[in-house]
């Protein structure tokens, strides 16, 4: 099957930049929506199958998973720009030190091939409380090395209508409320188009207790993150 697009889930899980890992709690008690109205689960993907996938971590002795990426260039990282903010030191806007892109690897806290980070942007228009042109980019210190674990993603510029195949690929919640995935997974779906995205996800909102009167706009948002860990994206 041809797929023209693959969307990109980026989850976020703050953590100490020295801490050990923390556990793995089940809070599928407090989300009490429907479970199909987010991106969780999906099926292990198999080895180097998203060789563009990157794992953002923290902590120089033990990874901690903090967000995921795409390779799009052997020095450039495409993320979202509230990844970013999480590494962000306040007012001198410089990245934690900690901070490590990892490629080639299957398991977000081992393996693969790690670099430091030299350099950082969000998009100008950055907006953290509405959710909007959440994007921006990572510069690794060094050159990544391709190999048959690690290529950069084609971009494209075309318009994705509603009803095209897509995957999305990340180490997200293997159920609604569960713990993160150790290894790549991915779910095959389709996209839907901008109205239905607005009906959906502004209704998620509400039914998930999100309704802060900031709703989704398919022109800027893939997903919609309203605080760390919760949010919706414009798939079915």
């Amino acid at each position: 099957m041809d797929y023209k697009a693959g969307l990109l889930v980026f989850t976020t899980l703050l953590v100490g930049s020295f801490a050990l890992p923390r556990p793995k709690d089940d809070v599928s008690v407090f989300f009490q929506y429907n479970a199909n109205g987010r991106l969780v689960g999906g099926t292990e993907a198999a080895v180097g199958s998203h060789p563009h996938m990157v794992a953002l971590t923290s902590g120089l002795l033990v990874r901690s998973f903090i967000c995921g990426g795409s390779l799009i260039a052997p020095r450039t990282v495409l993320t979202a720009a509230h990844c970013i903010d999480v590494f962000s030191l306040p007012v001198i806007e410089t990245l934690y030190r900690s901070l490590r892109v990892t490629v080639g690897t299957h398991r977000h806290d081992s393996g693969g091939t790690t670099y430091k980070v030299s350099g950082h942007a969000s998009h100008p228009d950055y907006d953290w409380y509405e959710i909007k042109n959440d994007i921006g980019v990572l510069i690794t210190d060094t050159e990544v090395a391709y190999s048959s674990l690690v290529q950069p993603v084609a971009i494209t510029y075309d318009y994705i209508d509603g009803g095209v195949p897509a995957i999305v690929a990340g180490w997200g919640r293997l159920y609604n409320g569960g713990p993160l995935s150790d290894v790549l997974l991915e779910l095959r779906t389709t996209t839907i188009d901008s109205k239905d995205c607005v009906e959906l996800v502004n209704q998620a909102d509400i039914d998930g207790g999100w309704d802060f009167g900031i709703h989704s706009d398919p022109r800027y948002e893939v997903c919609t993150l309203h605080s760390p860990g919760f949010g919706n994206c414009n798939v079915s």
